[in-house]
């Protein structure tokens, strides 16, 4: 028992350390993005950059499934730093996308709107936050099949599509639940996630990306990959992705399989890493590097998904699980915070962000070594998360 709140305590030290530097920076990036924003009137939302250039590639706040991770960032900033100037910033940058909330043609609504007003709700408690998250549900539920129990993730005439990414959508149902008690709303997000669990998982708890099913009597179509490397193969985002959301629906639910299924994906991830002491993911598992492909990009965006999945698993688990993953957690973020993946690293980088080294899907038909806008809102939830121990 000693031996372990010493490690305790000493995850706690180092933790608080790492927040001081990675969000003391994230400060410094976002103040010169959220100039962007105020000289864009409110159009300019990152979402993906050349670390080597000055620009970011943008959307607007009601257009594409990023919009979300820039006022996300600023709501973890908020609570690194609480100050009128922090709390403005975050305020402004979440309030445009709140039409986003009325969207029923994607799943990203989720995304979008918890990344903003679902922080925002939980650090302000202010009702018409509350009110757009709960809108936001209910867009999302008109996506739901009862005959494939899941929520539509990509609009397709040739069947009915789900994505693993879509576990991390099931928060906004739950939390809009959990707050109106709709049990309609808590229903569908538990239903998707006992479908996923049971079609998206291989044997050894590794993922399909795409399982493609039957609309007219939910039958499974056929399990494949969209961003990764092959359909037998393990995409490294998509894996991060269902540690998180089925820790989150845990969280929620507390339904014993859906931790144990994310305590699985969780062990996959750490015994497939490049090796013990290198933490960061290719772009994917099993993608080989030969002579067709000698370099395999990593993904710094997957690792800060990861990362902050497991701080909040670690609170779920055994002690000695605990103790594992919140070392693992702590190994990745401080080597996200390192120099080689961050962009105060390399004198030559250019781009207002932290992280690079991302990849955005299937290499090489999309870019790769970039800076991601979910990269950074992941790194700074997963600090913002250690910091709290």
């Amino acid at each position: 028992m000693a031996i372990r709140l010493v490690f305790s305590s000493f995850l706690f030290l180092c933790a608080n350390v790492l927040a001081i530097d990675v969000m003391r920076y994230a400060s410094v990036q976002y103040s010169t993005l959220y100039s962007e924003f105020v000289d864009s009137e409110g159009k300019f939302y990152p979402s993906y950059g050349n670390p080597l250039e000055l620009d970011w590639k943008s959307t607007t706040a009601t257009s594409g499934w990023t919009s979300g991770f820039f006022p996300g960032v600023f709501w973890n900033i908020l609570q690194y730093n609480a100050s009128q100037e922090s709390l403005k910033r975050a305020i402004a940058v979440t309030t445009p996308t709140a039409p986003f909330a009325n969207v029923t043609g994607t799943h990203d609504v989720g995304f979008v709107i918890m990344s903003g007003f679902g922080n925002a709700y939980r650090l302000l408690k202010l009702p018409e936050y509350l009110n757009v998250v709960v809108t936001g549900a209910h867009s999302l539920a008109t996506r739901y099949s009862p005959i494939v129990r899941c929520t539509r993730s990509w609009n397709s005439a040739q069947g009915f599509l789900v994505i693993i990414d879509n576990m991390m959508n099931l928060e906004l149902l739950f939390e809009a639940s959990n707050q109106t008690k709709d049990q309609t709303l808590y229903n569908i997000a538990r239903q998707h996630a006992n479908r996923t669990m049971h079609e998206h998982f291989r044997d050894d708890n590794s993922t399909y990306h795409v399982v493609e099913y039957d609309e007219k009597d939910g039958s499974v179509i056929r399990k494949y990959t969209a961003q990764g490397y092959a359909d037998w193969s393990t995409w490294a985002r998509g894996q991060s992705w269902s540690v998180h959301g089925f820790t989150i629906a845990y969280r929620y639910t507390k339904y014993q399989p859906f931790l144990d299924k994310a305590i699985g994906a969780a062990n996959y991830v750490l015994t497939h890493l490049p090796s013990s002491t290198d933490l960061i993911p290719y772009w994917d598992y099993d993608a080989p590097r030969n002579s067709t492909l000698p370099y395999q990009p990593r993904d710094t965006s997957a690792a800060a998904i990861f990362a902050s999945a497991l701080v909040e698993l670690s609170g779920y688990v055994t002690p000695d699980l605990r103790d594992r993953f919140l070392a693992a957690a702590k190994g990745v973020v401080d080597q996200l915070s390192s120099p080689k993946y961050m962009i105060y690293g390399d004198k030559q980088y250019k781009l207002p962000a932290l992280l690079v080294n991302g990849t955005i899907g299937s290499y090489p038909k999309n870019p790769y070594d970039v800076s991601l806008s979910y990269g950074d809102y992941y790194l700074t939830q997963a600090v913002i998360r250690l910091s709290k121990l």
